[in-house]
C-alpha cells in the first residue's frame, strides 16, 4: 500500500490550474534545492552528479506551479544560479547592463525546455510523457549552437567528463546521446514522484532508462576493455610559454604606430624573450626525443613584418633535429591594418617538417569575440608522417563538435590543439577536449598557455596532465601518444541523432495536440 504524503496529493487534470496548497509549498523547497545544485552542473566548478540531479528538483516545482508563476521564477532562479557559475570572469563579456541582460538571455534558454514539458508533457501518458524534457533539452542545446560563437560550450553532456564509460557514446551519436540521458533522469523521477511505484505510465520508462543506461555503460565499457589503443606511440613535446616572460609580453606597450623602429624595439624587449626561450625548450626536447613538438595558443607574440623569420627560425629547428615543429603565434599586424576598426592581429598554428618546409599555416577558425582577429577559412589541415596523420585546431575550435569532425573523416590519428586559457576556466575548458577525442576516435594533444596542458587517447583516456600553469616554472609536458587512431560512428553520421531528436520532439507536440487529446493527471 502506497504511503501518501504531501507532495503526492493528485492534482486536477487541467495542468494550468493551481496544485494543492502543500504541493506547491513544497515545490519551492524543490526550487531552492534545484537552484543551488544547478551552478555545480555544467559551469566552472563541476560536480557530475549534480547534472542529474539539478533538474530533477526543478521539473518539480515546474509542474507544481501555475505557468505564469512558476516559468518566471525558473528564469530568475536559473539566472541567478549562471551569475554563481559565471563568477570571476568566466567569459569575456564586460560587465554592466549588457553583461545581465546576456544571463536573462541565458536563463530564458535554460528554462524553455521546463516549458515545453509544462505544455506536452499533460497531453501525453507513459513513455511518451517522459521524453519530452530530454527531447526539448537536446533540441534547445542544438539550436543553440546555431550562430553561438562559444558553439557547445556549456552544454549537459560535459558534465560527465569523468566517467569514462558513459562518455563512449559520443563515439556514436555525439554529446547529443548523453545529454539526452543526463535530462531523461529528471521526467522519469517526477513520474515515480508523482504517482508513485504502483502508478500508471511508471514502472515501463523507468525500467527503459535503466536499460539504456545500462547498455551505454556496458558499450563503453567494452569499448574500453576490447577495443583501446595498440598501436606504436610517439613522444611529443607539448610547451606553453615561460609564465613570467609571457606575462612581460602582453604587457608591452601599444605598437599600433606605424613607426618600424618603435615597433621593433618593443619586439626585441618584450617578444624575443619568449621566442628565445621557447626554441631553446622545442631544441633540448627534440635532443631528448621528442619527434611531435607543439606549441601552446598566443605562446609568443610577433611583428607582421617578422613573421616570416619566426617561420623560417622553426624550419631551421625542424630540419636540425629531424622533426615536426608547430609554433603557434599571434602576429600583431601593421597600423594600416587595423586603422579602419577591422582586424588588429592573426591566430596562427604553423607545422613545419623534418626538412623544415611549412606543411600548414593554420588560422583559428572560431575566434572569441573580442580577440582581434578574423576567423579563417575552417579547414583543418592534415598530413601524412611516420607518426601517423598529424592534424590541428586552436582553442576554442574545439566547442564546435561539426568542425573538429573533420578529423575524423580525414582518418587523423593525432589531433593538435594549442590553447589558451585564462584561470577561471582552466579546469573546465580542459574537462571538454577530450570529448572531441572520443567522437573522432582520435589522441589528443594539448598544449595550453593559462590552463591545463593534457593529452588523451581516442578514448579519453588521460595519457598527461599538466595543471599548474599558474604555479609552476616547467611549461613543459612531455607525453607517448598512440600513431593509430580508430573509426567511429560519429564521424560518419555527425548531429544527425541530435536533428533525429528534434524531430521526435515535433511528433510528439503532433501527438499531445491531435484531436480529442485532453489533458492528463500527473
Amino acid at each position: 500500500m502506497a504511503v501518501q504524503t504531501a507532495d503526492a496529493v493528485a492534482p486536477p487534470t487541467d495542468p494550468n490550474a493551481p496544485a494543492s496548497r502543500a504541493v506547491r509549498r513544497w515545490s519551492w523547497v524543490w526550487l531552492v534545492v534545484g537552484t543551488a545544485l544547478l551552478p555545480f552542473a555544467g559551469l566552472q566548478t563541476l560536480i557530475p552528479l549534480t547534472a542529474w540531479l539539478a533538474p530533477v528538483f526543478l521539473l518539480r516545482f515546474s509542474r507544481s506551479q501555475r505557468a505564469v508563476v512558476g516559468l518566471p521564477v525558473l528564469v530568475v532562479a536559473i539566472s541567478c544560479a549562471l551569475l554563481v557559475g559565471l563568477r570571476n570572469g568566466f567569459l569575456p563579456v564586460v560587465d554592466g547592463s549588457g553583461y545581465y541582460l546576456f544571463v536573462l538571455t541565458l536563463g530564458f534558454g535554460g528554462a524553455l525546455p521546463f516549458a515545453v514539458d509544462r505544455l506536452l508533457a499533460p497531453r501525453l501518458d507513459g513513455i511518451s510523457r517522459t521524453l519530452v524534457f530530454p527531447a526539448a533539452v537536446t533540441t534547445a542545446e542544438l539550436l543553440g549552437t546555431m550562430g553561438n560563437p562559444f558553439g557547445t560550450a556549456g552544454s549537459t553532456a560535459y558534465s560527465q567528463y569523468g566517467s569514462l564509460p558513459l562518455l563512449q557514446v559520443v563515439s556514436i551519436a555525439g554529446i547529443w546521446a548523453l545529454t539526452f540521458l543526463v535530462s531523461w533522469l529528471a521526467p522519469v523521477v517526477n513520474q515515480l514522484w508523482e504517482r508513485g511505484w504502483s502508478g500508471p505510465g511508471v514502472k515501463a520508462p523507468a525500467m527503459l532508462l535503466v536499460a539504456v543506461t545500462a547498455a551505454a555503460l556496458l558499450f563503453g565499457g567494452a569499448q574500453l576493455a576490447f577495443a583501446s589503443p595498440r598501436s606504436e606511440t610517439v613522444r611529443v613535446a607539448a610547451l606553453a610559454p615561460d609564465r613570467r616572460l609571457i606575462d612581460l609580453a602582453y604587457s608591452a606597450p601599444d605598437i599600433g604606430s606605424g613607426d618600424p623602429s618603435g615597433r621593433a624595439a618593443v619586439s626585441k624587449e618584450y617578444f624575443a624573450p619568449v621566442l628565445d626561450d621557447l626554441f631553446e625548450r622545442s631544441a633540448r626536447e627534440a635532443v631528448a626525443g621528442a619527434r611531435i613538438i607543439a606549441w601552446s595558443e598566443a605562446a609568443a607574440l610577433t611583428l607582421q613584418e617578422e613573421q616570416e623569420d619566426v617561420v623560417a627560425r622553426a624550419g631551421r629547428l625542424a630540419r636540425e633535429h629531424g622533426v615536426y615543429v608547430q609554433v603557434s603565434m599571434i602576429v600583431q599586424l601593421s597600423a594600416d591594418r587595423g586603422s579602419d576598426g577591422g582586424p588588429v592581429n592573426e591566430n596562427h598554428a604553423v607545422l613545419l617538417d623534418p626538412q623544415g618546409d611549412i606543411v600548414w599555416d593554420y588560422l583559428k577558425s572560431r575566434p572569441v569575440p573580442g580577440d582581434g582577429h578574423e576567423a579563417g577559412p575552417g579547414v583543418i589541415p592534415s598530413v601524412d608522417t611516420p607518426y601517423g596523420r598529424l592534424a590541428t585546431i586552436i582553442c576554442q575550435d574545439d566547442f564546435f563538435p561539426a568542425l573538429v569532425r573533420q578529423a575524423g573523416q580525414a582518418d587523423v590519428d593525432i589531433l593538435l590543439v594549442p590553447s589558451s586559457d585564462w584561470e577561471s576556466i582552466a579546469a573546465w575548458h580542459g574537462q571538454q577536449a577530450p570529448f572531441r577525442a572520443v567522437e573522432n576516435g582520435v589522441a589528443l594533444v594539448r598544449p595550453t598557455r593559462q590552463g591545463v596542458s593534457l593529452a588523451t587517447d581516442g578514448q579519453g583516456r588521460l595519457l598527461g596532465h599538466k595543471s599548474d600553469y599558474f604555479v609552476s616554472d616547467d611549461q613543459t609536458l612531455v607525453v607517448a601518444v598512440p600513431t593509430q587512431g580508430y573509426d567511429t560512428w560519429y564521424a560518419s553520421l555527425g548531429d544527425g541523432v541530435a536533428y533525429a531528436v528534434a524531430a521526435g520532439l515535433v511528433v510528439l507536440t503532433v501527438a499531445a495536440f491531435r484531436p480529442g487529446r485532453r489533458p492528463q493527471g500527473r
